[in-house]
């Protein structure tokens, strides 16, 4: 079984390299590890293309598009494995992970749970898939914005040819992936065990997994926004399916809530939003250390869901 790694790369230098040698103490499994460095100005790339020297399963690329999401793409097409998953690379993936590729191979999709840690690699939580996403329909989860962290999923090549080229103009990868994951298979492999150290620091894009502060989540809404507005009209997506620019309302409604400099709790009760959005725009902009400790508890609880 031969397993492709994609792994993008931006002023990492005080983390790939645990990524890498983690990856490299696994001789009983074929696979390589793309990495294509999105412009650093540090030393992130010199620091890949020495590991690469010695080891030929190591492709090291500087990204000839810009960001992330083209750079992911372009992994893609240098890929040869028969199943693909991303690896951020200041995170870990542990070598248990290797044990469960006999199974993967009877499931189209697999989809692993995590330990979050500091930079120093400190537990602060665990994660777990989202057992709603997995039993949902995939209109469900397309109308939802349902998703795991992109690192969570591996897939076959069949899977992975209808996720790419993901659309270039996206504004991250996570979405897209997991609801054509959840239109192309029946039948997803989910493993309980964390299998992955996904690192919190101030350099992240999202701010960390749990971070609410008012800044992140106006943040995460604009961009919520652009993605709806991208796959409200892909034929991957609307074809074949019940789906349609309508079905996206109240994610966007619910995003244009949160994207706002200012939030008039008044004008979110007064609208036309199902209460329980209601409760979810007030938390997040209002309760942002509250709702932080509500998702450890449901991470705490989808442990026994799954």
């Amino acid at each position: 079984m031969f397993v492709s790694f994609l792994m993008m790369a931006k002023n990492v230098a005080p983390y790939i390299s645990r990524a890498i040698i983690e990856l490299q103490k696994v001789d009983a499994v074929k696979w390589e590890l793309i990495i294509i460095d999105d412009g650093s100005d540090d030393d992130t790339y010199n620091i890949a293309k020495m590991y690469s020297i010695n080891d030929s399963r190591i492709i090291v690329k500087k990204n000839p598009f810009i960001g992330k999401v083209d750079g992911t793409s372009y992994a893609y097409t240098l890929s040869k494995g028969y199943i693909i998953k991303c690896i951020d690379s200041d995170d870990i993936l542990l070598n248990d992970w290797f044990s469960y590729i006999p199974k993967m191979q009877h499931y189209d999709a697999h989809c692993h749970s995590a330990i979050i840690v500091d930079e120093n690699l400190k537990e602060l939580a665990k994660y777990f898939p989202n057992p709603d996403l997995i039993s949902s329909s995939f209109e469900e989860a397309a109308k939802g914005l349902m998703s795991l962290p992109k690192w969570s999923w591996s897939f076959k090549r069949s899977v992975a040819e209808k996720i790419f080229p993901l659309p270039s103009n996206l504004p991250f990868e996570d979405v897209w992936m997991a609801i054509i994951i959840k239109k192309c298979t029946s039948d997803i492999m989910v493993i309980e065990k964390p299998l992955y150290l996904y690192r919190q620091h101030q350099n992240q894009t999202f701010g960390g997994i749990v971070n609410f502060s008012r800044e992140v989540v106006i943040f995460r809404a604009k961009r919520l926004l652009k993605l709806i507005e991208i796959i409200s009209r892909d034929p991957r997506v609307l074809n074949d399916s019940s789906l349609n620019e309508r079905s996206f309302y109240i994610a966007k409604k619910l995003n244009s809530f949160l994207s706002g400099d200012k939030l008039s709790i008044m004008k979110v009760f007064y609208s036309n939003l199902p209460f329980k959005y209601k409760l979810r725009v007030i938390g997040y902009r209002c309760f942002p250390g509250v709702v932080s400790r509500l998702i450890r508890v449901k991470w705490f609880f989808d442990a026994y869901k799954n």
